[in-house]
């Protein structure tokens, strides 16, 4: 049975893989393309320490606590989603509701023919001002993540080597990006896709792997009367681990990244690719932590890469190889996603005075000093403070914006929601601490 459990789990792992990376018909798709981007930055390294993470706060809660980050996840999408279609024709100036500039004899308050009102165009004016904030605060957001993701893959792997010392990680950290950066300036977003493919589908593939296997280790338990879930934490319902669940936000977020594809893709694209990563991933996450509990029934280990590969040892002996490679892959597709994503951000924002590949130049560089000047950890705490930020402002542009288009489906629900997920978002940003304390 180990042989056949071994030998199935090999067979699904790269069968998914091979299936996802060379099909013609994925290789050849522009959706799936622009699905490639936010998909690989939310299943980033959050996925494997995840169900340790979530464990440890609610017990065998957890995949329930996550479905519920899910859904925050996916209410915070669906604002995105509505200033892709309804605020970047404004944010560009292509739209009527955008305001005049300056000399338009409509700017005039008393003008009221072949215009909006003035509060409207005021309204949108504030709308454009928070749009340009929040890049600010997204991009710095964003070369803390690529440079800590990176900074992961390289301890790993130095690790696995024997090797010791910050100054070899960082160097190797330099190197990755170093090559990312040549890529994306050599080639554009177009090239770092080509990349993300091969390491998402690598990704995805034993992600496949480690659900099949824990799926049969599962249903070998429960036939044999074994299974049982980890215990729920006395102090589950407490203020600091509801505070700690909400800084878990970060562990689902990326989503936002299609916002800043449209050199290579339509809003349209943009919006059924990020709809598409969002499900797809909170299928995954949730069928992940469902079978992970059933491992942690005697004890939750701490949340880190390492602990859940020593977990999953006694499930099948390739578990633990597929594994490291997972960790490194997604750390890996992560750091490309947050980086295409920062540099299209750096770009749109600065229009025809930064070109494409200047901005991956210049996200590479900041991200580059950062690994050598700054404690990466001691930051990461502030950039996923800044991550729900950035949604709270996407919130407050989505209400303006519903208020001022009318000809926006839904708009009204749009305000609700925007309202709703904004609270949300501003009580992460301020209450929520990171799930290790």
């Amino acid at each position: 049975m180990d042989f056949l459990l071994n030998a199935v789990v090999v067979v699904v792992g790269l069968g998914t893989a091979g299936f996802l990376a060379f099909h013609k018909a994925l290789r050849t798709s522009s959706l799936w393309r622009a699905t490639l981007t936010p998909l690989a930055s939310i299943m980033g390294s959050g996925f494997l320490v995840s169900a340790p993470l979530m464990a440890a706060i609610v017990g065998g809660l957890a995949p329930a606590a996550m479905a519920v980050l899910l859904v925050v996840a996916y209410g915070i999408g669906a604002v995105v989603r509505f200033n892709i279609r309804h605020g970047e024709p404004v944010f560009a100036g292509d739209d009527d509701e955008s305001p005049p500039g300056e000399g338009d004899h409509r700017h005039t308050r008393g003008h009221e023919a072949g215009s909006r009102p003035y509060w409207r165009r005021e309204t949108v004016t504030v709308a454009i001002r928070l749009e340009q904030i929040s890049h600010v605060i997204l991009a710095a957001a964003y070369v803390v993540s690529v440079t800590y993701y990176l900074g992961l893959l390289s301890s790993f792997l130095l690790e696995g080597l024997a090797v010791d010392g910050q100054v070899a990680q960082r160097a190797l950290t330099t190197a990755v990006l170093a090559l990312i950066t040549g890529i994306g300036m050599g080639k554009g977003l177009r090239a770092l896709e080509g990349v993300e493919r091969y390491a998402i589908a690598l990704n995805l593939g034993l992600i496949a792997a480690l659900l099949v296997a824990l799926g049969i280790f599962d249903g070998e338990a429960l036939a044999n009367g074994s299974f049982a879930l980890p215990a729920i934490p006395n102090d589950a319902g407490s203020t600091d681990n509801l505070r700690r669940l909400m800084g878990l936000l970060i562990v689902v977020q990326g989503f936002e990244t299609s916002r800043f594809l449209g050199d290579e893709h339509s809003a349209d694209e943009r919006v059924r690719s990020m709809r598409i990563a969002q499900l797809g991933s909170a299928a995954v996450y949730v069928v992940f932590l469902s079978l992970a509990m059933g491992l942690m029934a005697d004890g939750i280990p701490s949340a880190s890469v390492t602990a859940i590969v020593d977990l999953v040892a006694p499930v099948a002996v390739v578990l633990p190889v597929f594994l490291v490679v997972a960790a490194v892959g997604s750390q890996f597709s992560a750091a490309v996603a947050d980086d295409a994503g920062c540099s299209g951000l750096l770009a749109s924002s600065a229009g025809r005075w930064l070109s494409g590949r200047m901005a991956f130049l210049l996200t590479g560089a900041a991200a580059i000093t950062l690994n050598w000047f700054a404690d990466v950890l001691e930051v990461l705490s502030y950039a996923s403070r800044a991550f729900a930020v950035y949604y709270a402002l996407q919130c407050l542009i989505a209400v303006s914006l519903a208020v001022t288009r009318r000809e926006a489906r839904g708009r009204w629900w749009m305000v609700g929601l925007a309202g709703g997920m904004g609270l949300v978002a501003a009580g992460v940003a301020i209450f929520g601490i990171p799930a290790e304390g």
